[in-house]
């Protein structure tokens, strides 16, 4: 794991544990095809992710298991080829989180559009799952009785 260039912040530290390519972007964003995984590991369980040609271009992830137990997608048999994933273990799925209200207090997570990436060959995808009826690209980050 390496720390990441240009994220020291005072007494923050980042980790850099993963690079990864999107050969064909971001779904709305397709000109997205390269970024980098970065941690916090006071912010844990979210995660950064940065594309480092574009200043400024970041999103806020979360590992679904973190967030809902017996999380399980289901994905194209095309999709499943292009990422090449010969074993499970190298498989990182992660959703985009986005923050709502103020403070991020409505913070929602996409459970429909995951990110996959290969940790062993470097590429990722992300898809829109075949089961997609029994999730929301809206799901609450935080349940409301701990906004409360």
């Amino acid at each position: 794991m390496k720390v990441a260039i240009d994220t020291t912040h005072g007494n923050e530290l980042w980790l850099k544990p993963l690079e990864f390519r999107l050969p064909g972007g971001l779904i709305g964003l397709p000109e997205i095809k390269h970024l980098e995984l970065l941690i916090n590991p006071e912010e844990a369980p979210l995660m950064w992710l940065r594309c480092p040609e574009q200043e400024g271009v970041g999103f806020v992830v979360i590992e679904p298991s973190e967030l809902v137990p017996g999380y399980e997608i289901e994905v194209s048999d095309e999709d499943a080829a292009s990422l090449g994933v010969e074993d499970a273990g190298d498989l990182l799925i992660l959703n985009i989180v986005t923050l709502r209200g103020e403070g991020g207090t409505r913070a929602t997570v996409n459970l429909i559009g995951p990110l996959l990436v290969n940790r062993a060959s470097g590429f990722g995808k992300q898809v829109v799952i075949a089961n997609f009826q029994h999730y929301s690209a809206r799901h609450p980050l935080v349940s409301a009785e701990v906004v409360s």
